[in-house]
């Protein structure tokens, strides 16, 4: 636990986390329930995807990169599936991988990959950063504009 929590907290948001090892997955999910966000879990990038098609409410998606499924669908190919059907979706990729990752040319990737293990602060500045990036694509609410206004 961190000792200040309240200086992580943040807006209702909510965050898909995709990770196979079932452990990690609930101890990242429950932090950040405590700092304030939405989370739903899933154990591989199949099931994702279907909740994805869903049309489950989700801002951003943390995925894991390896995560053995029959389907052979790992995190970089989730992360490249979201971005050519939710291009608004902002997506944070990590891996326990020690060493050099290869990665295709191709790969979806907005920001370096979360390396495992992080601290629970540097993956909420991550989440952060991720989620400011999104915001402006989601237009300008009635009460900003009337702000902007204002302060002319």
């Amino acid at each position: 636990m961190i000792d200040a929590l309240s200086d992580l907290k943040s807006p209702l948001e909510t965050i898909l986390l995709v990770e196979d090892e079932a452990l990690i997955r609930m101890g990242v999910a429950e932090f950040l329930r405590e700092c304030g966000y939405r989370v739903h879990e899933a154990s591989n990038a199949p099931e994702a995807m279907d909740m994805l098609n869903s049309r489950l409410p989700v801002d951003l998606v943390i995925t894991d990169i390896y995560m053995p499924t029959p389907s052979g669908v790992d995190g970089l190919a989730l992360a490249k599936w979201i971005r050519s059907r939710h291009p608004e979706m902002e997506v944070i990729v990590t891996s326990g991988v020690v060493g050099p990752i290869d990665l295709p040319v191709d790969a979806p990737l907005t920001g370096p990959i979360l390396v495992k293990p992080y601290t629970r602060r540097y993956l909420i500045e991550r989440i952060k950063d991720a989620l400011a990036k999104r915001r402006p694509r989601r237009g300008k609410i009635e009460g900003d504009t009337r702000r902007e206004a204002a302060s002319h």
